[in-house]
């Protein structure tokens, strides 16, 4: 299942059964990041409309890293305002204008040289207000999601979701970070790296590192990976947690809290019920469709 977070290969058509389901060819937006440059366009749906390094460099960030301690490396990061991502799209863009409505979904793939003591991540920042239309943020990468994301003032630490969008999040692993995150802080000890309250409203379709070689998984209350000291703060999600496959990147397997992180004191996690809707689905995200007979007629011959 992992295959459909990756880029296809050249030779692979789009129709063909595997291409159908490859985010990379349903996505909207589409951002792939080089040692030397970042190449974007407007998926196949808008024509692969081409882009420049100018008409994306108010949103996207390639010149930023930090340390994820349980990785024990240094994540070489290709960040994403989601804040400025939303008022490029709402002002209209060549994207928008090939696709005849505004941008759904993003595909982010940071295919830059990595070192023994790196690896690649994608981080969404300042996402608290996403589009109207909704947004969904598909990676093959460790995903990072930096502060309140698709979460109303009104609604922070709660399970009221009637006022949030369709939103998905997609990628090798979830990391949750706080506003508080530091990435100067990042490297040092857990007392440095201090957590505050925080809500994510969001499908989430990621890997995780199974249970095996003696190593245990950390269970579903720990899908969300943190690196902060929680103690003291709640993390509130709303949404729906899918786990498909194991990383392929972020592969550190889960540890005891204490030097890495401190759980928070409080989880208020539930299911998002706007998922019960078949229009309030976030944009590309996979399903499975079921046909259950349950009454029927034999209808006569004619």
């Amino acid at each position: 299942v992992d295959a459909i977070l990756q880029i296809p290969p050249a030779t692979e058509p789009p129709t063909s059964p595997m291409g159908q389901q490859r985010l990379y060819n349903q996505a909207d937006l589409i951002l792939l990041v080089y040692d030397n440059q970042v190449v974007a366009e407007g998926g196949l749906s808008s024509g692969s409309v081409p882009l420049t390094w100018s008409n994306v460099s108010s949103f996207v960030n390639t010149n930023v890293s930090f340390y994820d301690k349980r990785e024990g490396k240094t994540i070489q990061t290709t960040e994403i305002n989601v804040g400025a991502l939303k008022t490029w799209n709402d002002s209209g863009n060549a994207v928008t204008a090939a696709l005849g409505r505004n941008i759904e979904s993003v595909y982010v793939a940071d295919l830059r040289t990595q070192s023994s003591s790196s690896e690649p991540g994608v981080r969404v920042t300042n996402g608290q207000f996403l589009p109207a239309d909704g947004l969904t943020l598909a990676t093959p990468d460790p995903l990072y999601v930096e502060g309140n994301y698709n979460a109303p003032t009104s609604d922070l630490g709660t399970s009221d979701t009637s006022g949030t969008v369709p939103a998905a999040l997609i990628g090798d692993s979830i990391n949750v970070l706080s506003a508080n995150w530091s990435d100067t802080n990042s490297a040092l000890g857990i007392t440095n790296r201090t957590a505050c309250d925080t809500t994510v409203n969001a499908a989430v379709l990621c890997g995780i590192v199974p249970s095996g070689n003696g190593y245990y998984s950390g269970g579903v209350e720990n899908f969300f990976r943190l690196l902060e000291n929680w103690k003291g703060s709640q993390l509130t999600y709303n949404g729906s947690m899918v786990v498909m496959f194991p990383s392929q990147i972020a592969t550190a397997p889960w540890q005891n809290p204490g030097t890495i992180y401190i759980p928070p004191t409080t989880r208020l996690w539930s299911f998002d019920s706007n998922f019960t809707d078949p229009d309030k689905l976030p944009h590309i995200f996979p399903a499975v469709r079921v046909i259950v007979r349950t009454q029927w007629t034999a209808l006569p011959t004619t």
